[in-house]
């Protein structure tokens, strides 16, 4: 495998295929043939990619990327006009829109309702039963907390539920296979189609939901209200289920002799933390560079991608000793990239806090335990899993 400047490195194994292993094999910054994108995984590299000028998040940016569109038919990303693709004053646009309402000050005021709703999923939950995880509480508690903040109806949230294994490949763009793009985006469109109608209704009589709040903001057009009220819907419930599902891995797993629950107090938060910098929802981030670019004192030419592997970042061992343990001593180490870094920084971190934090107290207090195998998804972005049996040995206890 050759670089765009003729660098050449192994062709042995992609990052997808084995992300922990990619560093070992080529160093924090290398090129990915199969991925047609140079990969970054050191910690200063990819922060530095995230924050610098001259970087895009819009992969339309990149003629490799019009050129996969163009193969699909497609003249553009269906997520193309959403604040996760958008730069400059086009993205703080829509960002601004709803930024006032994603403050930690402001999601602090909604905790009663999401421990409520934490609760309505949790509670009724039998002990001594074994049950899938991912599908009776990882996926609905924050799907109903998002849904019940855009005020959707039971019908809406259906269809979203429904189309939610679909929806998320979306946010795989040029890492999806062609079939699975091709389903994703026909799903985002049935889902368009229902959210058309709500967003021109909240316009002309909004109320004091999220959905209004986009759509009360006459800078936004309608399409765009429509395309960013799912992907806040999609992507905020994505990530609190993968967070809360990968942390049952982890916190519950005694496969080394002790379960790292009975060591920990999960109501710390530092526990999240160290939870989100280990088993992070989002394995990565894409960019393309605007003009050519030095990292690691390689050229990255204009108009070239950069995958930037945040998952095997926040396991760099030049920043993080023993990058690969659970420690909550890390003190002196740098501020994880799990939710992203700089001006696109994952707008909905204080809610999955909130989410994952109140769920996991709810969770322990019934005595998790893990009851069969767990099989992973097999999404390029975002990462945890498909199906994770446990059993619940206590009744709840209530906070």
């Amino acid at each position: 495998m050759v670089a765009p400047d003729g660098t050449a490195v192994p062709a042995r194994v992609s990052f997808l295929d084995d992300p922990h292993r990619w560093r070992a094999e080529y160093g924090n910054l290398a090129y990915d043939e199969a991925l047609e994108s140079w990969v970054v995984v050191g910690y200063r590299a990819a922060r530095e990619v995230l924050v610098a000028d001259g970087w895009s998040s819009d992969p339309a940016n990149s003629e490799t990327t019009r050129r996969v569109l163009a193969q699909l038919g497609m003249s553009e990303s269906p997520l193309a006009r959403t604040m996760l693709a958008l730069d400059g004053v086009d993205h703080s646009r829509i960002r601004d829109a709803v930024r006032d309402v994603f403050t930690p000050r402001y999601i602090a005021q909604l905790t009663d309702g999401v421990r409520a709703i934490a609760a309505s999923v949790i509670e009724p939950l039998p002990s001594g039963e074994p049950f899938e995880f991912m599908s009776e509480v990882a996926q609905p508690f924050p799907l109903a907390v998002i849904a019940e903040w855009l005020a959707l109806d039971v019908d809406t949230t259906r269809i979203l539920w429904d189309g939610a294994g679909d929806l998320v490949r979306m946010l795989d763009g040029f890492f999806a296979t062609e079939p699975d793009l091709t389903t994703a985006t026909n799903t985002f469109l049935a889902v368009v189609t229902e959210f058309l109608p709500l967003a021109s209704d909240r316009r002309d009589r909004p109320g004091e939901d999220l959905f209004s709040v986009l759509a009360e903001d006459p800078r936004l057009d309608l399409d765009e209200v429509v395309v960013n009220a799912i992907l806040l819907a999609v992507a905020g419930h994505e990530t609190t289920a993968n967070l809360l599902g990968s942390s049952m891995i982890r916190l519950l797993d005694g496969s080394g002799g002790e379960r790292l629950v009975d060591r920990v107090d999960t109501s710390d938060p530092a526990v999240i933390d160290e939870l989100l910098r280990l088993d992070g929802p989002a394995r990565l981030l894409a960019r393309v560079a605007l003009r050519d670019q030095t990292i690691e004192g390689r050229t990255i030419a204009a108009g070239e991608r950069v995958v930037v592997g945040i998952g095997a970042a926040n396991r760099d061992p030049e920043l993080f000793a023993d990058p690969d343990e659970f420690r909550l001593d890390r003190t002196a180490a740098p501020p994880h990239l799990a939710f992203g870094f700089g001006r696109h920084r994952c707008l909905g971190a204080a809610l999955a806090r909130l989410e994952a934090g109140t769920a996991l107290r709810q969770i322990m207090s019934r005595g998790p335990e893990l009851a069969g195998p767990v099989r992973m998804r097999d999404t390029a972005v975002v990462v945890g899993p498909e199906t994770l049996p446990l059993t619940f040995t206590k009744v709840m206890s209530h906070e």
